[in-house]
Order: C-alpha cells, then structure tokens, then sequence
C-alpha cells in the first residue's frame, strides 16, 4: 500500500503528461516584443501597464537603444523592476543589429503567437491573451488590434476623421470587420502597436524585409498590407480599446510623426531620475478617440527596486 501511495502522483503525472503536451503544442500563449529608445520612463509606463492588465503572455522581450550613459543608467533601473523582462540592448551599430534582434526575440520562442509594442504605448484596460487567442482561431481573423475599438473617431497620424467599418458581433464585446473595407486605422493591418499575430503569418515578411528601426519596419509591413486586403482578411477588436499610444515626443528624423512635443526625453529622463513614473492608473479605462491620444501625464513617485 505505501508503495502505490508512493507511486500514485507519478502514475498521475504521467497520465496527464500527453494534455499537457497538447496544451503546449497549441501554444496558446504569446510573446510580447517591445522597442525603446532614449525613453526609459516611457518604457516603464509601458511594462507596468502591461504586468497590471495583460494575462496570457510567455516571454516579454525588449530591444532597446540608449545614447550615453545617462539613458543606460536608468533603462538599468527599469531592467531592476521588472526583472521576468528579457533585454536585449543594442551596439555601436543599431542600424545592423535591429533586424536580428528581432527576429531573435520573435521566433527563438516556441510560442506560436506575438505582439510588438512601441514604448510610448499604455496598457488601459485587462487583456487576456489566451481568450483572444481562442478567438484569433475560431474566426480564422488576421489579428487581434488592441489598439482599436468603437470609441475611435479620429486618425490621429492623418488628422482627419475616420468612420468605423461595418462590424461582424462576434461575442459579448468582441467583433470583426474586413481590414480592405477599412479607413484609415481600420484599414492599417501591419501595426507594431500591439496587435495579435500568428507566428507563421508574418514570419515570411519579417525575414524578407530589410529594416533598421521600429519606423522602417511597420513602414515597409504597411506596403506588403496588399496580400492581407486581397485576401479579405478579418481584424478583431473589443467594443473598447484596451491600449492607447500616448505620443510624447518624437525620437527618430525619418517619419515625421505627429507628436505633442511638449516633453523632450532628457526633460523625461530627469523626471525618472527623481524618482518619479508617469501614473498609469490616471489612464484606466479612458475613453480615447483616436489610437494616439494627446494627454498631459502625471507623474508619482515609484518604488525603487
């Protein structure tokens, strides 16, 4: 009788192994590819936003560049807080080494799924990636945009209005369009503004493309969004948007951007080294307008790690 009672949680485990290797082979988590530069309080923002509100996610990557060793102090503090974050910083010639890290960071994961961010993004709302994930399959849709929803009226990069798309009610707050009926954002499939992809769905153009930055990537995705509206494909979103892109300060030349200007990063940089965070919790649940949003943060004290 020992003997069995002994045996019995081995004989469990290995009944239960062949579900759990199932479960795994669904893959039915996501990994989360983030990029910053000079905008060490912004990513901050970002991670404790996302470690808040987001469920579901398997490994949180983050490509980062920093200038001198001011900015690199503080993205040391920012690794400190968050130390379940994998970094990956880049050398002397960041316009070299963007393009393998990502791959890297992208695919060296038997997670199935991904999502990139750009730093200046805030989680506002909870997100389960493993329901949204369910949902990406059952409805065979192109990705999951978290960064739109029916409150949008507005195109913040173009400045203009932009109407909402016919919608396919899918399930309580979720629904589906066709991305070539969409304007504007609806019709902007190729996003690294945490949108939910299949793997094997953008890993051919991942590798193809010849990118050096954020910016160039989603500029040269956005060209190849061709296949996607000859398809038909269908985008997902909730009701509400769960993300907003808070669009500070500008820190590359190439893409003129709109953005607020009204903080520069060394004016953000100074603020984090007082201690200081931007306060997510003022973003809860706001009822933004457009994907970027003009907003006038507030910063609080964070404890130091």
């Amino acid at each position: 009788m020992k003997q069995i009672k002994f045996l019995l949680p081995l004989i469990l485990c290995v009944l239960t192994l062949p579900s759990i290797l199932i479960y795994c082979k669904k893959g039915s988590v996501a990994d989360l590819v983030a990029f910053s530069y000079n905008r060490p309080i912004q990513l901050y923002a970002l991670l404790e936003s996302i470690e808040c509100y987001v469920t579901g996610l398997n490994q949180v990557h983050v490509i980062y560049r920093s200038t001198d060793q001011d900015y690199e102090t503080a993205y040391q503090e920012v690794k400190k807080s968050f130390p379940s974050v994998i970094f990956h910083k880049q050398g002397i010639h960041p316009r070299k080494d963007f393009k393998p890290l990502t791959l890297k960071a992208t695919f060296e994961s038997p997670s199935k799924y991904i999502l990139f961010a750009v730093d200046d993004i805030i989680v506002k709302d909870f997100i389960d990636i493993k329901k949204s994930i369910k949902l990406l399959e059952k409805t065979k849709a192109y990705g999951f945009y978290f960064r739109l929803g029916q409150n949008l009226n507005w195109c913040y990069t173009l400045n203009k209005p932009q109407a909402n798309p016919k919608f396919i009610h899918i399930q309580n707050d979720v629904y589906a369009w066709h991305i070539k009926s969409g304007q504007h954002d609806w019709g902007y499939p190729n996003t690294v503004d945490m949108t939910l992809y299949r793997k094997k769905d953008v890993e051919l153009d991942l590798r193809a493309m010849n990118y050096y930055a954020p910016n160039p990537l989603e500029g040269q995705w956005s060209g190849r969004a061709y296949k996607i509206r000859r398809e038909n494909k269908m985008g997902l979103c909730y009701n509400t948007t769960k993300i907003v892109n808070l669009p500070l300060n500008r820190v590359q030349d190439v893409y003129k951007n709109r953005h607020m200007g009204t903080l520069d990063t060394k004016e953000l940089l100074d603020i984090f080294n007082q201690g200081e965070k931007i306060d997510i919790a003022s973003l809860f649940k706001i009822q933004n307008k457009s994907a970027h949003m003009d907003y006038e943060p507030t910063f609080i004290k964070r404890v130091c790690v």
